[in-house]
């Protein structure tokens, strides 16, 4: 077989870019520290590469998501420490206030106290993120929690029940906040007396004077309570009283003006007679009574507080046996806030706990992904270093053997 002058030049040609590309592709990898530079090189290894490079992004991901988480929950926290101050500082409060030592002027400054307070409070339940989003608004994080309502005259909660869940881990969401609906909205408020059945508009409200009282008179009654005024004209005005099941309660026809006979002696509550109904003998008018039991929130726990801190004059004798009775409600509610108010930074804890148990599991899982990582992708220096100077060697010795070559001709010898 003969071999032309141009296959020795192309063979050798060959040779030295292949050995140079060799060359090349070790100085890449030295110099990135990356052992596969491209999906030719190895494709499995590059298919692995990308895998594992997506759970590593993941797990930072969730990292992330547990700081948030972490910051949110300690902030929440914080606040539902301070509130549980304030709740044990209105119970010391509202303790002093039921002392009859106390003057007007002495009530007045514990009323201006809890005024503070309930600001306090205010501000704490209208706490924000990091972020800028109210804490305990659920879903509604523009919204304030909490407003003063002009209309009810009451606090009102303005966000809705929802909790975010953020996942920390591949099977794993932790709720990160709580809704106000949840933590403040759930205490319950003593049953008071409302008007439910008022067709001829006989009555014009109804409160609670003696809460002992009626609930001595109503412990084996059936609700709920059918009002007769006999005679919007008298003063007081006469009324008969039956429960559901037509026991008469309260009778005052024969002598209306007896002291005995007064409502908020007999029953604990006072009703309220419209003006406008024409007197008997267009009567008699007939209405409904009955007791409920509704959800109050610390706010207005404050707010009834120090409204009757301000308002009632204990010189009065049914006004002093209302205060008493708001003081005696006002300690029940406060003890069922203080309950919630734990019960919530026990799950707190708990959720706090579960964050640093998921982190020390993510960091182990991202320890683990990033060294597989490196046994697919990074380069062994000392055995590319051995490499780089072999086939500097083999380069080298290339070159030269085609210098040698290229001089061997037939015409050398002609």
């Amino acid at each position: 077989m003969r071999i032309s002058t141009s296959q020795v030049f192309m063979s050798n040609l060959d040779n030295i870019s292949r050995n140079n590309a060799d060359l090349f592709k070790t100085q890449q990898q030295l110099s990135t520290g990356k052992n596969v530079l491209q999906p030719s090189d190895d494709p499995l290894a590059a298919a692995q590469i990308i895998k594992l490079k997506k759970e590593i992004a993941r797990n930072d991901q969730f990292q992330g998501n547990i700081d948030v988480s972490q910051r949110r929950l300690e902030q929440e926290e914080i606040a539902l420490d301070q509130l549980n101050n304030i709740n044990i500082r209105l119970r010391e409060i509202t303790i002093k206030a039921g002392s009859e030592v106390l003057t007007a002027a002495d009530r007045k400054s514990l009323a201006a106290e809890v005024d503070e307070m309930t600001q306090q409070m205010l501000g704490l339940m209208n706490t924000k993120d990091v972020q800028g989003e109210y804490l305990f608004s659920g879903y509604k994080g523009d919204t304030a929690a909490y407003a003063y309502d002009e209309a009810s005259e009451q606090y009102v909660f303005q966000g809705d029940s929802g909790q975010r869940l953020i996942q920390v881990g591949p099977d794993n969401r932790i709720a990160s906040t709580d809704s106000g609906q949840k933590l403040f909205e759930q205490i319950q408020a003593p049953e008071l007396p409302y008007v439910s059945n008022n067709p001829e508009g006989v009555l014009n409200g109804v409160s609670l004077v003696n809460r002992d009282k009626l609930e001595e008179v109503m412990a084996d009654k059936e609700l709920p309570l059918d009002i007769t005024v006999q005679d919007t004209s008298t003063v007081p005005p006469t009324l008969l009283i039956e429960d559901a099941a037509g026991t008469v309660l309260f009778d005052n026809s024969a002598d209306p003006t007896d002291p005995q006979n007064q409502l908020g002696n007999e029953l604990g509550i006072s009703l309220g007679i419209n003006p406008s109904v024409p007197p008997a003998p267009t009567g008699p008018f007939s209405a409904e009574v009955d007791l409920r039991a509704e959800k109050t929130n610390p706010l207005n726990i404050a707010l009834k507080l120090q409204e009757g801190l301000e308002g009632l004059d204990l010189s009065d004798p049914e006004q002093k046996e209302a205060f008493r009775t708001l003081v005696a409600d006002t300690l029940d509610t406060l003890t069922q806030a203080e309950e919630s108010n734990i019960q919530a930074r026990t799950s707190l804890g708990a959720r706090i706990n579960a964050l640093e148990q998921q982190e020390t599991v993510n960091t182990d899982y991202q320890l683990f992904t990033k060294e597989t990582l490196s046994s697919f992708e990074d380069l062994d220096y000392a055995e590319a270093i051995s490499r780089f100077a072999l086939q500097q060697n083999v380069l080298g010795a290339a070159y030269q053997s085609f210098s040698k070559i290229k001089e061997m001709s037939l015409f050398n010898y002609i």
